[in-house]
Parts: C-alpha cells; sequence; structure tokens
C-alpha cells in the first residue's frame, strides 16, 4: 500500500484553495444530510395529517350517528314519558317491544395518542391547536354520549315494571332529562364540529375508513330504535 505525503503548501493562494475545498465538502455534506432530513420530515408530516384526517372523519361520523338517531329517540322519550305516566293512572299502557339498547361506535384516537412527540412537532402550531381543538371536541361529546348511554340503560332497567314509586318516577324523569338533553347537545356541538372543526383541519366524512360492518349493525340498530313501543 502506497502512502502519499501530503505536499507542503507553498504560498497562501495554495492554503485558501485547499481550505475552501475542505470547507465546501464539508457544507455540501451537511446540506445534503439537512436535505435528506427535511424530505424525510415532509413525508412523515403527510402521512400523520392524512392519518389525523381518516381517524377523526371516522369520529365526526360517529358523532353524527347521535344526530341522526335524535329525532327517534325523542319519540322513545316521549313514550316512556307517557308509559310512565299511565302506571300511576287507572288505565295503564302496555310497552309492546322492549326498550331498546343504545348502540354506539366508538370513538378514535390512537392514532393523535401515538403521534404525541416528533412528527407532531413539525406541524405548524396553528394546525396542531386545530387537531387538538377537534380532539378535545371528541373527547367532550364521548362523556356526553356516555352519560346519555347511562341514563337511557336506568330507564331500561325499569321497562318490566307494573307500579313505580314516587322516588322511582323522580329517577325516570330524570334520566329522561338526561338523555333528552345529551341528543341535543349531540346535534347542537355537530353543527360546530362541521361549521369549526372541520373546515380547520381539512377533514371530511368521506376520507373516513370503511365503516362495514359496523354500518350495517348502526342501520339495525337505528331500527329497532325508531320502532314504536306502545301497545295502542
Amino acid at each position: 500500500m502506497e502512502i502519499h505525503k501530503p505536499r507542503p503548501v507553498h504560498s497562501w493562494r495554495e492554503f485558501l484553495k485547499e481550505y475552501a475545498i475542505i470547507v465546501l465538502g464539508v457544507l455540501t455534506a451537511l446540506v445534503g444530510e439537512e436535505l435528506v432530513v427535511m424530505v424525510h420530515h415532509h413525508f412523515q408530516v403527510a402521512d400523520l395529517r392524512s392519518a389525523l384526517r381518516r381517524e377523526l372523519a371516522w369520529n365526526l361520523l360517529s358523532i353524527k350517528d347521535a344526530v341522526d338517531d335524535a329525532p327517534c329517540i325523542e319519540q322513545r322519550l316521549k313514550e316512556v314519558e307517557a308509559w310512565e305516566t299511565s302506571l300511576q293512572a287507572p288505565v295503564q299502557q302496555k310497552l309492546k317491544v322492549q326498550i331498546p339498547t343504545l348502540h354506539y361506535v366508538i370513538f378514535r384516537t390512537s392514532t393523535w395518542r401515538s403521534a404525541a412527540g416528533g412528527t407532531l412537532d413539525n406541524l405548524p402550531l396553528d394546525e396542531r391547536v386545530a387537531y387538538a381543538q377537534f380532539y378535545d371536541g371528541v373527547e367532550n361529546n364521548s362523556g356526553i354520549r356516555n352519560r346519555a348511554g347511562d341514563a337511557w340503560a336506568d330507564i331500561r332497567y325499569f321497562q318490566d315494571a307494573h307500579t313505580l314509586s314516587d322516588e322511582e318516577v323522580r329517577r325516570i324523569s330524570r334520566d329522561i332529562r338526561e338523555v333528552r338533553g345529551a341528543y341535543r347537545a349531540l346535534t347542537s356541538n355537530y353543527q360546530n364540529f362541521i361549521a369549526v372543526y372541520a373546515p380547520a383541519t381539512g377533514v371530511r366524512t368521506e376520507d373516513a375508513p370503511p365503516r362495514l360492518p359496523n354500518g350495517l349493525a348502526n342501520k339495525a340498530a337505528r331500527e329497532e330504535v325508531c320502532k314504536a313501543m306502545i301497545q295502542q
């Protein structure tokens, strides 16, 4: 193996030339590395943005489910009120079908939770805030929906009762108010999602992942909720 000794520099011009070559090489390497990192981050951000929008589109459709259910829920609540009142009267009304169970599509937050570092930080601040506000809204609606489900389940507990105590009447009345208020809040919140959160994040319902077989299950569940319960 031959080893070439470096040539001695005989002038400042040669020194500056060698120095410029070294500096240019280092800068080229650094810029190249930075470009690779920037391109990598660009694709990471694009993938994250797409995943977040799909997840939020799923959640937006899940919130819309409650809006679509609201008219039938209100009719069932009116029937429960009439049935409850009749149990205190000489002539009682009967439920011809069981009070249906409420079925909800689960909200998804796994993409948001798993992206709580590095790549998320590469999004512009206003975009990160918009996503965070959307997910805050989803969490709020999840709580409202859960309270409605608990109150509805409590109403179902009394569906086979032939008489009700004063305390039970107050309990059912409270549950009815809870469910009715929850669905009104969910409907109002959905309008806010459509008007504010979705435009700010670029979320479109058509970008949601396929919902089958959940979609079919929800259709059957909605038909069950929309069946009249009072025996005429």
